[in-house]
């Protein structure tokens, strides 16, 4: 008798693993306490952040000029960045929608990454705009709101004025997409937590996920929706 190969796809996780098993494997970072290794780590890129804190001001306080920034150089280090980190943001949602729309049953864990990469993408890139104005205290001038400053508006026409839409706009669809993949997982941790506050916590933050076909083919659907047109329209107002 000849042998009977099977043609299924090989396990997504090795070992014969359980459910439980792989569920607890996934929580236990966010149920112990930070390491020394992580502390460390943490300290660096404080300590990095303080240092561009301390250079973004004085900028501030110089000028505009100490980035290169002149009458004959428009696209000095704060408009350079600003485009580096826009195409980042882009890259993760590339990322996570396209394994998506493919169906990738490991995509899961670069999601997240990719998505929380967005994020912190398009945080750094508001920056440079606030800093390039020269008084980023007066930032919410650029704000179309009804004020006390007389015939003084936006200026519809001002670029910097729809960057201000474009990154609001796309900082906001991109929160969406990250939480909304993130509320199955806050409802494991909320059916996990073996304190009060926690499941409190966990149980706001996941809408009342229950798991059902209903719900998951509701999710499906939203996901598939703010994987698709929304993300395209986004990268394509912000200008490059």
């Amino acid at each position: 008798m000849s042998e009977v190969c099977s043609i299924s796809r090989k396990p997504l996780v090795d070992g014969e693993k359980s459910i439980a098993q792989v569920t607890a494997d996934v929580a236990r970072p966010l149920e112990s306490r930070a390491g020394a290794l992580w502390w460390s780590a943490f300290s660096a890129a404080f300590l990095l952040l303080m240092l561009g804190v301390l250079a973004a001001g004085y900028q501030i306080a110089t000028g505009i000029g100490t980035w290169g920034l002149n009458k004959t150089v428009g696209w000095a280090f704060d408009i350079t960045n600003f485009v580096f980190w826009i195409g980042i943001g882009h890259a993760g949602t590339a990322i996570s929608a396209i394994l998506f729309l493919l169906r990738q049953r490991w995509r899961t864990s670069i999601s997240r990454s990719a998505e929380a990469m967005t994020l912190f993408a398009v945080m750094c890139a508001g920056i440079f705009p606030l800093i390039h104005l020269g008084r980023p205290w007066l930032a919410f001038w650029v704000i179309p709101y009804p004020n006390c400053r007389g015939p003084l508006w936006v200026n519809i026409r001002s670029p910097l004025l729809w960057d201000v839409f474009a990154i609001g706009t796309y900082f906001a669809i991109s929160l969406v997409f990250w939480y909304l993949g993130l509320i199955p997982d806050l409802a494991t941790l909320r059916d996990r937590a073996k304190t009060r506050t926690r499941k409190l916590v966990f149980g706001l933050m996941s809408f009342g996920w229950n798991g059902s076909t209903k719900t998951w083919r509701s999710y499906e659907s939203v996901y598939l929706l703010l994987a698709g047109w929304p993300r395209r329209w986004c990268c394509r107002s912000i200008r490059s």
